[in-house]
C-alpha cells in the first residue's frame, strides 16, 4: 500500500478519531477518504428551468419546513 503524508496535527486528530471509534488508523482514514471522495461527484444542472445541485443518494434531502422557517426567522 502506498504511503501518504499528513501533518502531525492531522495525523494526531485521525489518530484519535479513530481510537474513539474502535477502529485502526488505516480503516479510519480508509473510511474517511471514500466518505469525502463520494461526496467529490456533485454536481449542478437545470431542472425545470431551476438550478439544482445533484448528490449521491447517502446525502439527507433537505426539509421544506426547515427551509420555510429559516426564510421566516430572516425575514423573507
Amino acid at each position: 500500500m502506498p504511503n501518504i503524508i499528513v501533518d502531525a496535527a492531522l495525523y494526531q486528530q485521525a489518530t484519535e478519531a479513530a481510537a474513539a471509534q474502535g477502529k485502526s488508523i488505516e480503516k479510519f482514514v480508509d473510511e474517511a477518504l471514500r466518505q469525502a471522495l463520494s461526496r467529490v461527484g456533485i454536481r449542478r444542472t437545470i431542472h425545470n428551468g431551476l438550478p439544482v445541485i445533484v448528490v449521491g443518494g447517502d446525502i439527507p434531502a433537505i426539509d421544506p419546513a426547515k427551509v420555510r422557517q429559516c426564510l421566516e426567522e430572516e425575514g423573507f
